[in-house]
């Protein structure tokens, strides 16, 4: 067993292109709305495309909106 601390960096690695939760929020609907519209939403949301791989809380938020999304489809009246 070494007494050396682990380096926090190894620990938890982040992918540069995460911008982080809020940044993610901020275009949710727009992530959902790509996505739900046949267009593969990493490539206009880069960004929010590796913070939903790398947290699992605003992963099951997303899972959570795209479900409801689809459980509520529009009409087309607004």
């Amino acid at each position: 067993m070494s007494d050396e601390t682990p380096n926090l960096d190894e620990l938890l690695p982040v992918d540069p292109e995460d911008p982080g939760c809020q940044a993610t929020l901020d275009v949710f609907d727009l992530y959902v709305e790509t996505d739900l519209s046949g267009i593969d939403p990493a490539t206009r949301f880069p960004g929010a495309a590796a913070h939903l791989r790398s947290c699992p809380a605003c992963r099951l938020d997303y899972d959570g909106l795209r479900a409801a999304v689809n459980a509520f489809p529009s009409n087309g009246t607004g």
